[in-house]
């Protein structure tokens, strides 16, 4: 219990917008990343290494109800278990919730909807806003799961808000992409698209039960035949079908990423897209504090005003406002290193 509050206490660290509290996140998170060292970023020879599975789908797709179903399936393996399936001693849940756009607020009710998962002794339920931040996740969802590593957690799931074609950052925060879909939720032009699509290494079809049954076979095979015509990942590896509901196609499913897991680990394809992957997020760390900076300078801000009544007035276009600002921002902060 005490570790599960301080993993909390931690997680609420990081995601603080305050800049005392952020400072107080980058030491917790350099000195945690220090003392762990080779154990959350592995190594070629160990195949041990917390593995991230991201679960992603449009709104009605039954992601909460899945991500409950397969959670408590992996925790209930035992030791008895084959050799190349995997089966985590630790569990946890990073589930992200739409905010406001009014009011920046959050029902955060992935919890209560996982009921049996998040107090399972085994596992970690924690919701978090995605502050209108666009591409399903939060702003610091990748510090998040890098704490659930560090606390000693084998598997970390991240299951986005519901998203559409274009929000793919889910996959440079994780190991293995899972999209979920909903019977009927798709056709071969649909699946031809370019984006979320095209970058999940795994689609799912949910809702195989009842008279769902017969729509959910027919979407997976269109599905199938769409991904004939997409060049697929690396790591691509199937159209599956499952029911959230009854059980069906779970112990498939977890044969199929375990299958993965265990490819990613021995070519080391896992390691090279964390680099990559790290590398894309201090980008991103770097333009939000740049943003936020030049917002908060009053000099700025005050060129920005002058900017936006030209702007507002049509004495200007967007692309070349935003070229006279920045131009701005390097002057005023050139001046100060000199």
């Amino acid at each position: 219990m005490r570790r599960r509050i301080a993993l909390s206490k931690a997680i609420t660290l990081v995601e603080s917008k305050s800049a005392n509290r952020r400072l107080m996140g980058d030491i917790l998170l350099d000195r945690l990343r220090r003392s762990t060292g080779d154990k959350v970023n592995g190594s070629v020879e160990k195949s041990g290494m917390p593995f991230r599975l991201g679960i992603a789908g449009p709104p009605g797709a039954g992601k909460s109800t899945f991500v409950e179903a397969l959670g408590l399936y992996i925790l209930g393996l035992n030791e008895n278990s084959s050799n190349s399936v995997f089966a985590p001693e630790k569990l946890a849940v990073l589930c992200i919730d739409p905010s406001s756009q009014l009011t920046g607020g959050s029902i955060l009710g992935d919890k209560t909807r996982m009921s049996n998962l998040s107090h399972h002794p085994r596992a970690y339920v924690r919701p978090s806003p995605s502050t209108g931040t666009l591409g399903g996740l939060g702003s610091y969802t990748h510090d998040a799961v890098s704490l659930c590593e560090m606390a000693g957690y084998d598997l970390t799931i991240v299951e986005t808000v519901g998203v559409g074609q274009s929000e793919v950052e889910l996959a440079e925060c994780v190991d293995m992409f899972l999209l979920l879909l909903a019977p009927g939720g798709g056709d071969e032009l649909q699946g031809s698209k370019k984006g979320i699509v095209e970058v999940a290494d795994v689609l799912v079809v949910n809702k195989a039960d009842g008279e769902y049954e017969k729509v959910a076979r027919k979407t997976a095979s269109e599905y199938k035949k769409a991904m004939g015509l997409l060049r697929k990942p690396v790591g691509w590896w199937a159209v599956l079908l499952i029911s959230a509901k009854t059980g069906y196609g779970i112990e498939e499913l977890w044969q199929t990423i375990s299958k993965y897991r265990q490819f990613a680990n021995s070519s080391g394809y896992v390691i090279e897209k964390r680099k990559k992957q790290n590398r894309y997020w201090m980008w991103k760390y770097l333009r939000e504090r740049v943003l936020e900076t030049a917002r908060k300078d009053p000099r700025v801000k005050s060129r920005a005003e002058n900017i936006e009544k030209c702007l507002d007035g049509g004495l200007m276009a967007p692309r070349v406002a935003a070229g006279e600002l920045w131009k701005s921002i390097v002057n005023q902060y050139g001046e100060n290193s000199e």
